[in-house]
């Protein structure tokens, strides 16, 4: 087996910047004694920049180490571990946090079933697959049976990227979950809750009145994500019009950032004057309240905040929207904050907007994502279609 004795930071030209790799150097002991010595490039998936050069080279110290591990002992779980905390200097917080999340299903697993990591067979990873879908777990407070299969895609990833890399680091030999196909389980197809173009009234006056009125409309009428809302600051709005270009999101631990999600959220909207309208309200609201509150106001520069300053959480606007879709008649149960960006693209469709410039006006990077957004929001449109041909031709006919 080779192990790692050494290793330097290096850089590497990748799309016309300096990124910086681990290489790694290895020494194999053959049958006869003698030595093969070779080098294997990582990337480490920082930018070559001062600031970067110590975290490259705890990288570079952690590969070493676990290089130099004896793989032979290590149970799958230990490495995943290990694996995970490798990975948390190359990602933003709340990714690091989704891995984490994600990576719980499979620990749980294989410390129940533990197996070594030099002796994890194809059998396994299929066995682990398996138990994902009758898997008990909690959502909130509802008890769920089993995984659903975005779920358990997503689940399948870290664990195939965790043995990746196993791979490259010549741990193994190849990916035991490299031909393992993931499993999916029949599922009752619901169509994506929204709100049609034919019931904006009644979501207009669901919220009408609500503190939180103008995030709730800025959801269905730009079509702006939660993180895009609650990121929203006064210095954004300028020019007659309202920049996407900060956001604040959370898996665990709540994070601003000074850019959008992907690079085509990086986008600008014009302001309506019935919107300029109520963020004047708004603003004329934070100054009367910045005297009234004096030095404990939080100056934050945020649009939508509480009396204090401080910025309303991504829980609080979450649930908030829940309770306004209970309390109406008229709006589906099932409806969320995040689906009023579907609500925004079945609108346009329906006013003839073409497709291409609702992907630019939503800020999908894919323009496959907003259609399959607009083919699951038209579906109710078809099944209403349906049944007024119906109507029309069958209604003689006795039942």
């Amino acid at each position: 087996m080779k192990e790692c004795g050494s290793g330097r930071v290096i850089k590497v030209k990748k799309k016309d910047k300096q990124m910086y790799y681990m290489r790694l150097n290895f020494v194999e002991t053959l049958s006869d004694g003698m030595k093969r010595y070779s080098t294997k490039d990582l990337p480490t998936g920082l930018e070559a920049t001062k600031r970067n050069w110590p975290k490259a080279n705890a990288m570079l110290d952690d590969a070493i180490t676990s290089s130099s591990s004896d793989y032979n002992r290590m149970f799958y779980h230990d490495y995943l571990d290990r694996w995970l905390e490798g990975k948390k200097p190359t990602l933003e917080l709340t990714t690091y946090e989704g891995y984490q999340y994600r990576a719980n299903s499979i620990r749980e697993y294989f410390k129940a079933h533990p197996v070594l990591l030099t002796e994890l067979k194809p059998a396994d990873i299929h066995d682990f697959y398996s138990s994902l879908l009758t898997k008990e777990h909690f959502k909130g407070k509802q008890r769920i049976i089993g995984y659903s299969n975005r779920s358990i895609k997503d689940i399948a990833l870290i664990l195939k990227a965790s043995l990746a890399e196993a791979v490259d680091m010549e741990i193994l030999k190849r990916s035991p979950a490299a031909r393992v196909k993931i499993p999916k389980k029949p599922e009752e197809k619901k169509l994506r809750p929204y709100v049609g173009s034919d019931q904006c009234s009644d979501f207009l006056e669901a919220i009408r009145g609500h503190r939180l009125e103008l995030p709730f409309t800025f959801a269905i009428y730009y079509g702006m994500r939660r993180s895009e809302i609650l990121g929203l600051r006064w210095s954004a709005i300028r020019d007659g019009k309202i920049y996407v270009e900060h956001t604040i999101s959370k898996m665990k631990t709540t994070q601003a950032k000074d850019r959008a999600k992907t690079e085509a959220g990086y986008r600008s909207y014009p302001l309506t004057p019935e919107i300029e309208s109520q963020l004047a309200q708004i603003k004329a609201a934070q100054d009367v309240n910045r005297a009234l509150f004096g030095s404990d106001y939080q100056e934050s520069d945020y649009v939508f905040t509480w009396e204090d300053g401080h910025p309303y959480s991504t829980d609080y606007i979450t649930k908030e929207f829940k309770k306004v879709v209970r309390a109406s008649e008229h709006l589906s149960s099932d409806l969320t904050l995040h689906s009023l960006r579907a609500s925004c693209i079945s609108i346009l469709v329906h006013k003839g907007v073409d497709i291409k410039d609702i992907q630019t006006w939503v800020g999908h990077r894919d323009i496959q994502t907003t259609m399959n957004i607009y083919a699951s929001t038209t579906e109710k449109e078809q099944a209403e279609v349906a049944k007024r041909m119906s109507e029309t031709f069958f209604r003689d006919q006795p039942a």
